[in-house]
């Protein structure tokens, strides 16, 4: 398994220069490193690729979809704009070298005016959506992971039974799932047994602890989580993924109100050394 970490641990805008947080995640040791789609563009696009290929990392691309860009709505106009931001987000992914683009690809983010009504009508056009936008995934070789959040950031897609549903709907063999353990140490019985449920369609993980912040320093139990990943013989990444920067631009959109950890280098360092013991051992 590789070990990344989200840049977000670090940014306080989403549209400030992340190079130098690039380089704080190689130096801690990381050598996959994720990218918020948040306030990057085809030129920023082209500069984190060559400085990748310089420092010998590999990129992954994570995004999320805007209200005004409803693939699951019965608006075809708002479909319309889902569609045309993923394909954007799609390009963008290629240009950086990132094989595959995860998060909120399949809904906004956030909870809708509908608050959890008409999900099967939901579930039908986001599939609808998703397909129209396979082509352009497999020309451009990348995989597209659909991430279920917390009941807290959405009324949509919460479970793996949810995600895989979704999944099934648009059978392509580009798309599947991004389960990350802090939204699924909310929402599932068993994390465990829903990794094993999601196997054949997962194809990337986050990690955090309980309260967003370094692994290993709360309650999830993850020597049973590592094992299941083991268990099933999961190759592809493990991603870091913390938000504990209170008093920042991007704050309010993670909900982070308080300092989770006090110095972000350290925390990506004392999780680093955590994944590694455990996943490489």
């Amino acid at each position: 398994m590789k070990i990344g970490v989200h840049s977000a641990t670090f940014v306080k805008d989403w549209s400030e220069d992340i190079s130098p947080y690039i380089y704080k995640c190689k130096e801690a040791g990381y050598n996959s490193i994720e990218i918020s789609l948040l306030g990057q563009t085809f030129d920023s696009a082209e500069k984190i690729n060559k400085l990748a290929q310089d420092l010998d990392v590999s990129i992954t691309c994570t995004t999320g979809l805007k209200k005004n860009e409803d693939v699951t709505s019965s608006d075809p106009k708002l479909r319309k704009k889902g569609e045309d931001a993923l394909r954007n987000a799609i390009e963008i992914t290629s240009v950086m070298g990132s094989p595959i683009l995860t998060g909120v690809v399949h809904s906004p983010w956030g909870v809708s005016d509908t608050q959890g009504k008409y999900k099967e009508d939901k579930f039908i056009q986001s599939s609808k959506s998703i397909k129209n936008i396979t082509g352009l995934l497999k020309e451009k070789n990348i995989r597209l992971g659909i991430e279920p959040l917390n009941r807290y950031e959405t009324d949509f897609i919460n479970t793996v039974d949810e995600g895989l549903y979704l999944c099934n709907l648009i059978d392509d063999s580009h798309v599947g799932l991004l389960l990350d353990v802090y939204h699924m140490n909310i929402e599932e019985k068993d994390i465990c047994a829903s990794i094993e449920k999601a196997s054949e369609k997962l194809f990337h993980f986050h990690v955090a602890e309980n309260d967003r912040g370094i692994p290993g320093t709360g309650s999830i139990d993850w020597i049973k989580i590592f094992q299941t990943l083991k268990k099933i013989q999961y190759d592809k990444n493990v991603t870091l993924e913390m938000f504990i920067q209170a008093n920042e631009n991007t704050s309010k959109d993670l909900f982070t109100w308080r300092n989770i950890e006090n110095d972000p280098y350290n925390a990506i360092l004392q999780s680093y050394n955590f994944l590694q013991k455990h996943l490489n051992e």
